[in-house]
């Protein structure tokens, strides 16, 4: 008995096909806007794990940098002063050999020129990045460039740099997204025993280690030692501060924080000519454009187009500060500025607290 279906010859009628129905018009345009809005809930969720990201090498860099400073204060029993004299060592470049980049800090020459004068190294010296350094959230079109500044360090340069011909005035090398805290914006006491307002100071390199904070300039006076005697040609130096100065408790004193573009591209990282130092407190706010490049005319007033100096970061809402313990410390921008004039002193004898607010300098 056959019990094959008779074929289409057999029955003499046509193939029988399943019929395929296609989306129409409307299901697709339901697609698209089911896919649009998973990809709108999605982005934002991808966004804030990249910054989470970016976030936590940002404290990373700084963690390092603490921990650079503690061996530092380990092998010397002084903590790095936030820059050696004028176009000289800064903060930045003295903790290199104790943030295992030794590689970069045995470029630099001692023996051309001024001992230890930026404008008298190489421009492989002074053009070196240091990855930690950087904030991933801060933006740069280059990390090493021109900073159209003429050398003051009183040594005799050239007012361009003699490495790349046809340079504008200004020398080239590499910047940083992280500064020392110099101190809160609260009067000090000069040489003379008056008491002097932060505006009024005009810091400079004959008082710039009057400032409060852990790690200020050496006295040019009573710190460095010259060779020749009464030359420019700095041969050592004593730090002024050492662990034990910090009397406000190292987990409550500021050593380091962000700062936004303006600053960071705004001087060089291994340059002491630069200010590499940044205040913060009542009278040195959060910069507002943070991630704006500063202005290349320096004397023109602030402009909505360009950054604002100071400490600040591209991170929503928050700047991180490395502590003198080798913490990092989270604080709001909404911050009360008075407490963070109490963060920066190494030895005000405050209390404060971040969540709270505190009255204007004593």
């Amino acid at each position: 008995m056959d019990l094959r279906l008779p074929t289409t010859t057999e029955t003499g009628g046509a193939t029988a096909r399943p019929r395929r129905r296609g989306f129409t018009l409307v299901e697709l345009l339901v697609v698209i806007a089911i896919i649009g809005v998973l990809v709108a809930l999605l982005l934002p969720a991808v966004q804030a794990a990249r910054e989470a990201a970016r976030r936590t090498q940002c404290l990373n860099n700084l963690k390092q940098i603490g921990l650079g400073v503690q061996n530092y204060h380990d092998s010397r029993r002084e903590l790095p002063p936030s820059r050696v004299a004028d176009g000289n060592l800064t903060f930045l470049s003295l903790l290199l050999d104790y943030m295992e980049q030794s590689q970069v800090k045995k470029l630099w020459d001692y023996k051309r020129g001024t001992a230890g004068c930026f404008y008298d190294q190489s421009l492989q010296v002074r053009n070196a990045v240091v990855d930690a350094y950087y904030c991933p959230s801060q933006t740069h079109e280059t990390k090493t460039i021109l900073v159209p500044i003429i050398p003051e360090d009183t040594h005799t340069h050239a007012r361009n740099d003699p490495e790349v011909p046809g340079t504008a005035v200004g020398y080239y090398g590499s910047i940083s997204d992280y500064r020392p805290v110099a101190g809160s914006t609260c009067s000090v006491t000069n040489d003379a025993g008056v008491l002097t307002t932060f505006v009024a100071m005009g810091w400079n390199s004959s008082n710039a280690h009057l400032i409060d904070g852990p790690v200020p300039q050496i006295n040019r006076e009573t710190g460095l030692i010259m060779e020749p005697a009464g030359s420019k040609r700095v041969r050592s130096w004593r730090g002024a501060t050492s662990l034990k100065n910090i009397t406000d408790g190292t987990s409550l004193t500021l050593l380091a924080g962000e700062v936004g573009r303006a600053s960071s591209e705004g001087g060089h990282a291994f340059n002491g000519d630069h200010l590499p130092y940044e205040w913060v407190g009542n009278r040195k706010p959060f910069c507002q454009r943070c991630l704006l490049p500063p202005n290349p005319d320096r004397s023109a007033p602030p402009s909505p187009e360009f950054g604002d100096d100071g400490f600040g970061s591209g991170h929503p809402a928050v700047v991180l500060f490395g502590m003198c313990d080798a913490s990092v410390q989270t604080v709001s921008r909404d911050a009360d500025l008075n407490v963070l004039d109490r963060m920066a002193t190494r030895a005000g004898d405050e209390t404060w607290d971040l969540n709270s607010s505190a009255t204007t300098c004593p």
